[in-house]
């Protein structure tokens, strides 16, 4: 990954802040022994990009869909859905030259959009003095890092660029920008990129009403997949609202399935199941919703649990501009820190790869 020209201390941030040369005097919350390690644009950049993906709980499952950094603002992946089979092959017995019987290799692809997303951050001139070298460091890369995991992950949940009162399965009778004005409006990250998970499932009727859970109803769910997917049990995954997935851990079948992959699940809990080698997993950015599966703006109406279940290798996705990180020098009160990044994702094949379970009682 390329580094951009930040890759330096806070002294030199300070100088690109236009100050000049730090000073160093003693108590005060600049001192070349105390900033030169905690803030270092390269490891900053190294554990956004590269480590955000890692340890999300959605996007380290995706590593099959994967596409790298640097990538253009858009980009054609190809992508086969069609299946082959072998045939017999005949003896050449003489000069003829035998028929040629060409499979065609698919040339389908899907696109890979970059957007552009930014996230500013004040650092005190109080936090640098009262804190330690690396507890500072990891505590910014530990908001940022967050940051572009939620971020990534709520697109590919949530994304529906839809900007109409009604349709938005984010915000289903009220348009999005008022609903998430206090979030950046029609720059919330769900209405940045098409197509997310929910919204396929949902608008593509690939739903099963599971008001009743029953982990036959996983099943079910499968079921509005494509045939070439319903059997790749370990390349599928169901991402549940955490009080959905509450309430499949009451289910006798899916409590045998947890006991017999974590005995510990009485006494610490369990943070998957996996019925028939599905794995299921609670993610805190599937919502609670209305019976069919969108999110009212009135958060009262909001009580109907839902799971959505996807073929992993059919979310697509990447990064564009590397990240970027810069700092500005506030005088009188510390930095005001100012990353940018470009992501992308598309969802290969995308009226057999997601269905989902809605209505659910919890």
């Amino acid at each position: 990954m390329k580094v951009q020209e930040y890759g330096m201390s806070v002294e030199d941030l300070i100088s690109k802040a236009g100050l000049g040369k730090a000073e160093t005097k003693a108590n005060e919350n600049i001192d070349v022994t105390q900033n030169s390690t905690w803030y270092n644009a390269y490891g900053v950049v190294a554990e956004i990009q590269d480590l955000a993906w890692k340890t999300g709980s959605l996007m380290s499952r995706l590593g099959a869909g994967y596409q790298g950094n640097d990538l253009p603002v858009s980009l054609p992946v190809p992508y086969n859905t069609t299946n082959y089979f072998m045939k017999g092959k005949t003896a050449w017995v003489d000069s003829a030259r035998p028929v040629i019987a060409n499979k065609q290799v698919t040339d389908e692809s899907v696109t890979l959009t970059q957007t552009e997303l930014i996230l500013q951050m004040g650092i005190t001139d109080k936090m640098i003095a009262h804190s330690t070298d690396k507890g500072l460091y990891d505590k910014v890369v530990g908001f940022l890092r967050t940051a572009a995991t939620r971020s990534m992950e709520g697109m590919i949940i949530n994304g529906d660029s839809e900007a109409g009162a009604t349709g938005n399965v984010n915000s289903d009778d009220q348009a999005p920008a008022t609903t998430y004005a206090a979030d950046g409006g029609t720059l919330y990250h769900a209405t940045l990129l098409d197509h997310g998970l929910r919204e396929l499932a949902i608008n593509g009727s690939l739903t099963d009403n599971t008001a009743t859970f029953d982990a036959d109803l996983l099943k079910t769910v499968i079921g509005k997949m494509g045939t070439q997917y319903q059997t790749r049990m370990g390349e599928l995954l169901c991402l549940a609202a955490p009080a959905t997935f509450s309430k499949m851990q009451t289910d006798d079948s899916l409590k045998l399935a947890a006991n017999t992959s974590n005995p510990t699940i009485d006494g610490n809990g369990v943070s998957s199941i996996m019925p028939w080698g599905l794995e299921v997993i609670p993610h805190e950015l599937v919502p609670l919703t209305e019976a069919d599966g969108k999110v009212s703006a009135t958060p009262g109406n909001n009580t109907k649990g839902q799971y959505i279940i996807f073929y992993k290798p059919a979310v697509i996705w990447g990064f564009g501009q590397d990240v970027k990180v810069e700092v500005e020098r506030i005088q009188g009160y510390g930095f005001e820190l100012t990353v940018t990044m470009e992501f992308g994702f598309v969802i290969a094949d995308n009226t057999h790869t997601v269905a989902a379970g809605i209505n659910g009682t919890v």
